[in-house]
């Protein structure tokens, strides 16, 4: 889960599940169905109300992780356990964690049943326990059923009949869906001075439009489609079970992205350490979006079929070590004498860092001020400074 346009701050990466249980068991017990249902939206995530036992509890919809549940819902539901099963986050980093069986959920007046689930320790997590959710709404559930996302009106219409649905085909493109969870992955096309195509994860939990992963620029590195604007050497990406390892990565001008028939010219995007590319929650700001697992189509009905994305940011990025905010990239040539991986970022503005404020709202990363105001401490002398860092527009291409 990762934002990259104007954000100080890159949050959250979700899971992505390569064992041996198949999380893809479950029905529905309705059919014919149609709900429409409202939701929060909170720092680029969609959170839901579902109902297990007869309680409600708040969960994020995330088609780019399997459901899941917290150890509190665990100890008070007491599902039928399945398994345990070994889980790489988008830093590779790996755990064990605990597959169930929930007998019922119910979203809206959909009853989900026997849906393998897999438990994790929200509570004590330095960055899902900001979120204050009870589990994740994964790919495996929704695998049966057709899900519009309507941002603007906040809603989800959630059915298993397209005809329910104001859909125009001309909009769509085919879903391939892929393993354990059944997560839906799409062609979208790239182009610079020459064009590819790539296939990428259609993930609601990750923040950004596009996710490139370090490994498929490199593939696409000799032909003539990004412009480098600068690499650095840090880390920034939060995965479920910790921050990323120190590695080089690069910041990346992509002349023209394409989605389907909405064309966004001018993105910036950084390499992450993800197996995969993805498009993520940014793409519900432009339109309707569609994921229909039945018929295996997904949808973007854009308001406007042809747009620029905004280039200008602070230069840098920052992550989390240790419950403490830190400089984890440093892009900008100017800044990168002054600021470097792993210096702590104590203040923003003169107001302290609240490491759940930032999470929960990105306080600093979305807003319209030109220039920001940090506080930071050295972290090999230990001395605290000022550093006044400015927004600023990358150039289109600096090197191909």
């Amino acid at each position: 889960m990762k934002q990259y346009l104007s954000c100080l701050f890159l949050v959250l990466s979700l899971c992505s599940f390569g064992q041996k249980v198949d999380l893809n068991h479950g029905t529905v017990q309705s059919s014919n169905y149609y709900e429409e249902l409202d939701f929060e939206w909170v720092n680029n995530k969609i959170v839901v109300v579902v109902e297990l036992a007869n309680k409600p509890y708040r969960f994020i919809l995330d088609t780019g992780a399997s459901n899941i549940i917290s150890k509190e819902l665990d100890k008070q539901l007491r599902p039928t356990m399945i398994s345990t099963m070994s889980v790489f986050d988008t830093n590779n980093t790996q755990d064990s964690l605990k597959v169930v069986s929930v007998d019922k959920l119910k979203f809206g007046n959909v009853i989900f049943e026997d849906t393998y689930t897999l438990v994790y320790d929200f509570k004590n997590s330095p960055v899902w326990g900001c979120f204050e959710v009870d589990g994740f709404i994964g790919s495996n559930m929704l695998r049966n059923s057709i899900v519009q996302i309507d941002l603007k009106n906040r809603k989800i219409r959630l059915t298993d009949n397209r005809k329910k649905l104001n859909l125009n085909r001309k909009y769509s493109s085919k879903i391939e869906l892929m393993g354990i969870q059944s997560s839906p992955f799409v062609w979208i096309d790239i182009a610079g001075e020459e064009r590819g195509k790539e296939q990428v994860l259609i993930d609601t939990g990750a923040d950004g439009l596009y996710d490139l992963a370090l490994g498929s620029f490199l593939k696409f590195r000799d032909e003539d489609i990004f412009g480098e604007i600068g690499e650095s050497t840090g880390a920034s990406t939060i995965g479920m079970f910790g921050s990323a390892e120190l590695s080089k990565h690069f910041k990346l001008h992509l002349p023209s992205l394409k989605i389907n028939r909405l064309q966004v010219a001018d993105y910036t995007v950084i390499t992450n350490n993800d197996d995969y590319s993805k498009i993520g929650s940014e793409l519900l700001k432009y339109g309707f979006v569609t994921i229909d697992y039945v018929n295996k189509r997904f949808y973007i009905d854009p308001e406007s079929e042809k747009v620029r994305a905004d280039r200008a940011d602070f230069g840098l990025n920052a992550t989390l070590n240790k419950r403490k905010l830190i400089v984890g990239f440093v892009w900008d040539t100017e800044l990168k004498g002054k600021l470097k991986y792993g210096d702590e970022i104590v203040s923003i503005d003169d107001s302290a860092v609240n490491i759940c404020d930032i999470v929960r709202r990105k306080p600093f990363s979305d807003n319209k001020r030109d220039t920001l105001k940090l506080e930071v401490k050295d972290k090999e002398e230990g001395n605290v400074f000022e550093i006044v860092i400015q927004k600023k527009t990358a150039p289109s291409i600096i090197e191909k």
